[in-house]
């Protein structure tokens, strides 16, 4: 499947799969079913399906939403989001460098840990308990028109979460026009 990625933050991205009663969908249905200019009620027939490699804590953002999730299989070395010292916000540079670096080596120790523990015979899923909550995923979303426009125009949501929203956002304004 040829997907068009939209980066997002480090190593993150979300692509459209599918889309379904679209805005040319939904005129078509207005001229045959309404004389003309559709209802907004038809906005609740619109859905779409994306992919989206992001961090945990942005799958969690997502149970806000009525939004159906399904993980996928993720198989390869462990990635995590770390922000730069421009996205912390510190009010000093060098405050911001050193926070953004301690993240860094935080989160290295926390991908490591649960291979160690294995390693000593611990079970898999307790050795996980320790997974930071900034490591990426893999996962299919899927919903209708409605509950991802108000995912992609919530105003307040924290940096990180709202970059994946503004993605959302592109995808919804290139298909509902």
């Amino acid at each position: 499947m040829l997907l068009s990625k939209i980066p997002v933050l480090d190593k993150g991205y979300v692509a459209l799969i599918d889309s379904c009663n679209t805005t040319a969908k939904l005129r078509e249905m207005g001229q045959e079913f309404f004389g003309g200019e559709y209802p907004t009620s038809l906005e609740e027939l619109g859905s779409m399906t994306v992919v989206m490699k992001c961090p945990l804590f942005v799958q969690l953002a997502l149970t806000k939403y009525n939004l159906k999730v399904v993980n996928v299989n993720n198989t390869g070395t462990l990635e995590a989001y770390i922000p730069n010292a421009g996205e912390i916000r510190a009010r000093e540079r060098l405050d911001a460098e050193a926070i953004a670096d301690d993240i860094s080596r935080t989160t290295d120790a926390l991908l490591i840990n649960p291979k160690a523990y294995q390693a000593d015979g611990c079970d898999r899923f307790i050795s996980q308990l320790t997974t930071p909550i900034n490591t990426y995923t893999k996962i299919i979303v899927s919903g209708s028109y409605s509950e991802w426009c108000k995912l992609a125009y919530e105003s307040k949501l924290p940096g990180p979460i709202k970059a994946f929203s503004n993605a959302i956002a592109q995808i919804i304004e290139a298909e509902w026009k």
